[in-house]
């Protein structure tokens, strides 16, 4: 792009006259000359010897050449033809020029062409030497070679030197210096676009390339002119010639923002007062603090804000590496696009570090993001935003109490709220608290929201306290007290149970007055009766109602009724006891005991075969009925354990006519048999055999009379023929069961050696000699063992009772019950302990492949090599393994 130097107007009042002003400047940059060539035959008023011009006006200073005249010489001599030169100085905050022509003073539009048009101008034939550029009219400019006329000396400078020394070729040819075209270029220095115009500024350039005067008018108001635009001169080898500011910045100085760079190439470069740069009042991300900020001075009033200052404004934004976006969500979503777009949108508008009076989730339920309140709590960058507390409730805490959560989020909340008026429980103090803060009985704040919260404290109690009385829990909730110290007045089952003094006890405090009182308990859940005889009743259906209502409503108190003594076949009474009274004995040992109105009743009910008269004697005197001892029932029952059955009879002496065992004949019944004898019927004379075992006083027990098998199967926890056996004492089951020392190995029920009883009419199904077995062949060798206890678990077959209890290497147990070794099948399987196949055998000889049997749950291979393929990655040399001892 070429420059232009000159004004393509032409002034009407040089019509008739062939005339050109050409610009240039002096020496001390103070003036501009303008050159004019005279023409004979004008109105000038002219000295026709000299050229001097004689009509000057005194208020225009011309410019002395140094010879004291008013003409100035070309080449030091006077021109007689009229070349001559007019001064133009700036003054009085104007610019005026004289126009010799008319000898008027010119201003703005009537400011004459430049450069004379209708010469013409050619390129000299040496364009190698610098100083041959063009000549006027067939004269060269600065040699005296010559060339071809043709075209204006623009036309000729442009066609026909280089770009670089275009303005040189202008300058050599006319003496004149550029005014520049108006367009911008990039000052590096100020990092900054100026306009290619003279820095002295008495010309406007404009975009057409004229030269028009400077109106000071068009200044900005206390600046002397707009000379900050102008830049000088662009330097001839820089190749940038923009029609605006804006185009410029935009290709030059890209590190800059746009507005930036505008701002600063022009109005930023203005002399003082300077308007400062407001910002472009888009957005930006602060990154340090998660939010977005408003391209704008801090503090300032922005267009959305007035007239109150923008609290969004962070600070003008010059690098252009700083991306700004249109608006706050433009932005969040572009660059924090991590957080929650509504929170970060809110923080942005209002400010760093100023609250949002938004809501947000805490780790315990929903706060506001304001100030000015203990209950305020500034949310986390993180955090999303909701508009209300109802929306952050339901929204981001859906598993808390929606009320509970809402009057907690409230800036307003504290220990002195309303709350929510619903109720709570309170399980440490086995009551429920309304929430509220008013310092009411029943108030109390509920600290978590994820409770379970009820209308009314009896559904609060009905709800999470069902199992403590209800009259008690409401009682207790709405006057504030715990449950430990609500007394209900109804009854509660004691400690220590049926074997107590007091069975039952009354839910209130203790005192001297109250015997009944057993302390107020509540609050442990324990189950209440509304009376000490439900409570006798219900929850002791085997003890004697009277003596538990008794013992439970006055403890010490006795019913002084009678109840039977077994031990010494006698009634005694309940009542203190006392030498004097040998009746008394206290209160039965068991309180299931049945109770009696009288020691006769009791006598016939419990003691029958001790005739009338001596029962009620011994039960009333305190003597002995030495003349008659119980025989007992001579029945099976339950031992004491229940365990296993027992015979009811006495465990010494010899047995009576008349005893009831006679009857009964109890091992006759049951089928038992016993080593060494092949007779189990009973008689008069023989002692009470060792399955006595005593008498029993309690009357509740059951008897199965001579059907031991009956009294074992309602012992349904021990298996039937270990009950059995147990019981009797009789024949070994010869089942059998894992070894309790060795539980790897079973052996069988069976007398150590068969042949020294007398009872086996035929060899038994397992016979056994010096402790092992000999028949049948498949469990030869199997231990004989008699001893079994309740625990022990019987099987029919050595084969099932491994399968059972060792059933993961049946054979090996097999085996080793009978105390050998297993033969193993020959095959092969993986010892993953060394990662080699072995074989399935014993055999420890040297050079052998065998490592021991298989397990059970060891996959075994026909040969070697089907063994070594599953280990492919083993060396097939070093697959098989060899004994070495």
């Amino acid at each position: 792009m070429k420059l232009s130097f000159t004004a393509a107007v032409a002034a009407a009042a040089f019509s008739t006259h062939a005339s050109a002003f050409l610009v240039v400047l002096d020496s001390n940059n103070e003036y501009c000359i303008m050159q004019v060539k005279y023409i004979p035959g004008n109105d000038w008023d002219v000295n026709s010897s000299t050229g001097a011009i004689t009509t000057l006006p005194s208020s225009i200073p011309v410019y002395n050449d140094g010879d004291g005249g008013n003409t100035i010489a070309q080449n030091g001599v006077n021109d007689p033809t009229g070349e001559i030169l007019a001064a133009v100085k700036a003054f009085s905050g104007t610019i005026t020029v004289f126009d010799p022509v008319s000898g008027n003073v010119l201003t703005g539009a009537s400011l004459p062409t430049m450069i004379k048009a209708d010469l013409e101008w050619c390129q000299s034939y040496s364009t190698f030497a610098p100083e041959h550029y063009c000549k006027a009219d067939g004269a060269w400019v600065g040699s005296g070679q010559e060339g071809t006329l043709g075209g204006t000396l623009k036309e000729c400078c442009e066609d026909n030197h280089p770009e670089s020394v275009y303005n040189s070729c202008i300058e050599k040819a006319t003496g004149i210096v550029s005014m520049g075209d108006a367009s911008w270029y990039g000052d590096q220095t100020d990092q900054k676009c100026v306009r290619n115009c003279d820095t002295l500024n008495l010309f406007d350039p404009d975009s057409a390339g004229s030269l028009s005067l400077h109106s000071f008018a068009d200044d900005p108001a206390g600046s002397s002119n707009t000379e900050y635009e102008c830049g000088g001169l662009r330097p001839e080898w820089l190749d940038q010639d923009y029609a605006n500011e804006d185009l410029c910045c935009d290709d030059v100085f890209t590190s800059l923002q746009g507005d930036f760079c505008a701002y600063k190439s022009t109005t930023g470069s203005a002399p003082a007062p300077t308007p400062a740069y407001t910002g472009t009042y888009e957005w930006y991300v602060d990154g340090s603090n998660s939010i977005c900020k408003q391209d704008c001075v801090v503090g300032s009033v922005t267009p959305s804000s007035t007239p109150n200052p923008s609290v969004s404004c962070g600070g003008t934004i010059e690098a252009a590496s700083v991306e700004l976006y249109t608006s706050e969500a433009d932005c969040c979503s572009a660059q924090l696009a991590w957080l929650p777009s509504a929170g970060c949108e809110a923080r942005s508008i209002a400010g760093e570090n100023n609250p949002t009076d938004l809501f947000w989730a805490s780790s315990d339920g929903c706060r506001e993001d304001c100030t000015g309140s203990t209950n305020c709590e500034s949310a986390p960058s993180s955090a999303k935003l909701y508009s209300d507390a109802e929306e952050c409730c339901k929204k981001a805490n859906n598993w808390l109490d929606l009320e509970w959560c809402e009057t907690r989020a409230a800036r307003d909340f504290s220990s002195t709220s309303t709350g929510t008026g619903q109720w709570f429980v309170d399980y440490e103090d086995g009551v429920c608290h309304k929430d509220c803060g008013n310092n009411s009985a029943e108030c109390e704040l509920a600290t978590s929201g994820s409770l379970n919260f009820f209308s009314s404290a009896s559904d609060c109690c009905k709800g999470s306290l069902g199992s403590v009385d209800q009259d008690a829990c409401v009682q207790g909730s709405t006057q504030g007290l715990t449950i430990s110290t609500v007394p209900t007045n109804k009854w509660y089952v004691a400690s220590g149970g049926s074997g107590s003094d007091q069975p039952c006890k009354e839910d209130c405090e203790t005192s001297g007055s109250a015997p009944s009182c057993g302390g107020i308990v509540a609050k442990n859940g324990i189950r209440l009766y509304d009376s000490a005889n439900d409570c006798c009743k219900q929850a002791y259906s085997w003890v004697a109602v009277d003596l538990c209502q008794v013992q439970s409503e006055n403890a010490g108190v006795h019913t002084l009724k009678w109840y039977v003594d077994y031990g010494a076949n006698v009634c005694k009474q309940d009542c203190e006891v006392d030498s004097n009274s040998p009746e008394c004995d206290g209160y039965p040992e068991e309180q299931s005991t049945k109770m009696f109105a009288s020691a006769s009743a009791c006598c016939a009910a419990k003691l029958s075969w001790i005739p009338k008269e001596t029962c009620e004697t011994a039960s009333t005197t305190g003597v002995d009925p030495t003349d008659s001892d119980s025989p007992g029932t001579g029945e099976w029952r339950k031992n004491d354990s229940w365990s296993y059955c027992v015979l009811d009879c006495k465990e010494s002496g010899t047995i009576a006519a008349g005893d009831n065992i006679l009857d009964v004949q109890p091992f006759v019944s049951s089928g038992v048999k016993f080593y060494g004898t092949a007779a189990v019927d009973l008689a008069s004379g023989d002692d009470y055999p060792p399955q006595c075992d005593g008498v029993t006083s309690d009357s509740s027990a059951t008897q199965y009379k001579g059907s031991v098998t009956n009294c074992c199967k309602s012992i349904n926890w021990v298996q039937a023929e270990v009950c059995y056996y147990l019981s009797t004492r009789g024949t070994p089951t010869q089942k059998y069961f894992a070894d309790p020392s060795d539980r790897t190995k079973c052996v069988v029920h069976q007398t150590e050696d068969t042949a020294a009883t007398g009872f086996y009419a035929t060899p038994p199904a397992v016979v056994c000699e010096a402790g092992k077995v000999t028949l049948p062949a498949d469990s030869e060798g199997v231990e004989c063992v008699e001893d079994i206890g309740v625990s022990t678990k019987l099987y029919d077959s050595l084969d099932e009772c491994c399968k059972k209890n060792v059933s993961w290497d049946v054979d090996s147990c097999k085996y080793g019950s009978q105390g050998t070794d297993a033969p193993g099948s020959g095959d092969y399987y993986i010892d993953w302990s060394i990662e080699q196949c072995v074989q399935d055998c014993n055999d420890e000889a040297t050079g052998s492949q065998c490592n021991g049997i298989a397990k059970s749950w060891q996959t075994t291979y026909g040969s070697e090599e089907t063994c070594c393929k599953q280990i492919s990655w083993v060396n097939r040399r070093d697959c098989l393994y060899y004994q070495t001892r």
